[in-house]
């Protein structure tokens, strides 16, 4: 039986999706020497923030508070002595209102979270991006592989295999920009541009050549 003979070529697609959905994440913290009295400001400070959310139209569902977290704070230069606690409560909130966004950031820093890690753009369905990312993969694989084909005095038979390759995903494009109120910017509104996000896909195809 005769053996066939292949070319097998690596490429990648990029498709681009309106972000609808911000995954903000921050802690309400706090330190003090007195564990009650220090939890009992941490909850207070985060029952203000929960409460602003949900003023601001964040649906519970969309909220992701778990309990506080304690952590004794030490002071290891004349052996271990204990000399207060740390008490924090990080939490996540999903804002579908990107308009809004920047009024969600004030109201949180505002109501008392004190530690905000950012604002993470998201398509809350990028599968149409993903498709399209896969077909303009597919069709630089193609490219490549006539190239190869007509450089070596070949030419293409047929797909034999098509494989999607891990390592892709939906990623934000460098003109997302979010500026936190808490960045010492005084009563200036935090002002927040989302861009576009950009879903890249990598493929590896098999052609047989004739």
């Amino acid at each position: 039986m005769p053996t066939e003979e292949w070319i097998i070529v690596n490429a990648e697609g990029e498709a681009s999706v309106a972000p609808d959905l911000a995954v903000v994440s921050f802690t309400v913290s706090g330190e003090g020497q007195a564990l009650a009295a220090t939890r009992d400001e941490v909850n207070r400070r985060s029952s203000a923030v929960l409460a602003q959310l949900r003023d601001l139209g964040v649906a519970d569902a969309d909220i992701n508070a778990p309990d506080v977290g304690v952590h004794p704070q030490y002071d290891y230069r004349k052996g271990q002595r204990l000399i207060g606690y740390r008490v924090e409560r990080a939490m996540t909130a999903r804002v579908r209102d990107l308009d809004g966004l920047g009024k969600v950031l004030d109201g949180i820093v505002a109501a008392g979270a004190n530690e905000v890690h950012g604002a993470r753009m998201t398509a809350s369905d990028p599968s149409a991006a993903e498709h399209a990312a896969l077909a303009a993969a597919v069709a630089a694989a193609r490219a490549k592989a006539e190239v190869i084909a007509a450089a070596a005095g070949v030419s293409i038979a047929r797909v034999a295999r098509v494989e999607e390759e891990g390592g892709g995903g939906v990623a934000p494009l460098p003109k997302f920009r979010a500026m936190a109120a808490m960045a010492e910017a005084g009563d200036a509104p935090t002002e927040v541009a989302a861009g576009d996000l950009t879903v890249s896909v990598r493929v590896r195809v098999s052609y047989t050549i004739g």
